[in-house]
């Protein structure tokens, strides 16, 4: 069922137990005032036999006239009876219709008795004379009232269901308006493919409701799907650079050496190049495995003692370079350095950074500093080497991507993306400021 039919048909429903609830109200207070009206004119009818018969010594020739002249203005089914303080019917006699000594009783006790029997309707009167006391009882069954009734009910059941359709109608049509936004975005997301995620559905600027933040909201995910889709487009085409370079290398080398035949010193040159072109291209494939599998799945969460896990990529950096070029010294305290996470993945990430420092800075000094700033674990990695451009500076976490000034090193680019991943995994974040020729500065800080 389409949401505009399901909100036609839950507002016809609250709407139709609402006018149900205002019906049956009107009916109920109509009914009971119908009933409460023919009491009152059966009391009357009463009052008025009891005078025609039993109060013509004390009223004048004019009033009695008028009692005449009413008491024949009978109601339907209409019986009246009237009984002594014996209990006796007197002036009228009783027939099939009589009343028990229980019913008069009642009324002598009460003075004014009121109920019904069926549909029909009595009401009992203490009447008061110089005569005597006598007990008049008139029933009657109100045929007009239950016919005006039946014609009020049927009314209400015509009105009720007619109002029903008119409110499911226009409970549609005001639905089909309100939803026409939410149905334009969708036949404008039907023609958004993979090879046109630059399209934008259009936001008004009047506008701040609910649609006016759906349809932002799906703007922003286009965008998320375009970069991602930019970004993944990138990365195959740098990873085939990447990948092609050593292995044309190797097929080239491969290819002059068997031209022809060489001294055993050439093919010895050959496969030491070959070796070496092999380990790039396995670094290559290791770093890309290790990007691709940089999350917490199948590594142990543990304590981490930072000041511990530096000394250890600090001193992996630099066991080949004697002496060390990166300067770095424990603080005090080191308990306090401590994280929740996997050991060998921060690992990698600092000695990324590390090496990267040492790398194009040309092995002159790298400073490392461990220390608590406002409560947080801050990791500072500063060199001097050929720093980056501003322009180029926001790109340096992009796999692949290599500055401009940094083509004369060796180098894949993935270093960098790697470590910025395993940091933003241990909910930490990288800083950097760097300048051309004067060196960069990484900051690493893990929230507490």
């Amino acid at each position: 069922m389409k949401v505009k039919d399901r909100l036609s048909l839950q507002f016809t429903f609250m709407f139709a137990v609402l006018l149900m609830v205002v019906l049956s109200g009107i009916y109920i207070l109509a009914a009971g005032n119908r009933s409460k009206t023919f009491y009152d004119t059966l009391e009357d009818r009463a009052l008025t036999a009891g005078q025609l018969y039993l109060a013509q010594d004390n009223m004048s020739e004019e009033s009695f006239n008028k009692v005449i002249k009413k008491y024949p203005q009978s109601l339907p089914n209409e019986v009246i009876r009237i009984y002594n303080d014996k209990f006796e019917p007197v002036f009228i006699k009783e027939d099939s219709v009589h009343w028990s000594a229980d019913i008069i009783q009642k009324v002598v006790k009460e003075k004014k008795v009121r109920f019904t029997i069926g549909s029909k309707q009595i009401a009992g009167l203490y009447y008061i004379d110089n005569s005597g006391n006598f007990v008049v009882i008139a029933s009657a069954v109100d045929d007009a009232g239950f016919q005006n009734l039946r014609q009020l009910l049927w009314i209400m059941i015509f009105f009720f269901v007619i109002s029903l359709l008119i409110t499911f109608s226009l409970g549609r049509f005001f639905a089909t308006i309100a939803l026409r936004p939410i149905t334009q975005i969708v036949n404008k997301m039907k023609i958004i493919r993979a090879s046109s995620l630059d399209k934008r559905l259009p936001v008004g600027n009047k506008n701040k409701d609910e649609i006016n933040e759906l349809m932002v909201t799906i703007n922003a995910l286009l965008e998320h799907l375009e970069q991602s889709f930019s970004a993944q487009q990138a990365f195959i085409a740098n990873a085939s650079h990447e990948l092609r370079t050593p292995l044309t290398t190797i097929m080239g080398n491969a290819e002059i050496t068997l031209r022809s035949d060489r001294e055993k010193e050439d093919y010895k040159n050959t496969l030491s190049e070959i070796l070496k072109e092999t380990e790039e291209l396995n670094n290559i494939i290791n770093s890309l495995f290790e990007l691709s599998q940089a999350n917490m799945e199948g590594y142990t969460v543990e304590s981490v003692r930072l000041d511990e896990l530096l000394w250890e990529a600090v001193d992996d950096c630099g066991h080949k370079l004697k002496p060390n070029p990166v300067k770095y010294a424990a603080p005090p305290n080191g308990e306090i350095y401590t994280l929740h996470g996997s050991r060998r993945l921060l690992f990698i990430a600092f000695s990324n950074i590390l090496n990267n420092a040492v790398k194009f800075s040309n092995n002159s000094d790298v400073e490392c500093k461990l220390e608590m700033v406002d409560n947080a674990i801050t990791v500072t990695i500063k060199d001097k080497g050929i720093g980056i451009s501003p322009v180029e500076l926001q790109n340096i976490f992009q796999p692949f991507f290599r500055a401009s000034n940094s083509q004369g090193f060796a180098g894949s680019g993935i270093g960098l993306s790697l470590a910025d991943k395993i940091i933003k995994l241990h909910n930490g974040n990288i800083a950097v400021h760097s300048e051309v020729n004067k060196g960069t500065e990484f900051k690493i800080t893990f929230g507490k």
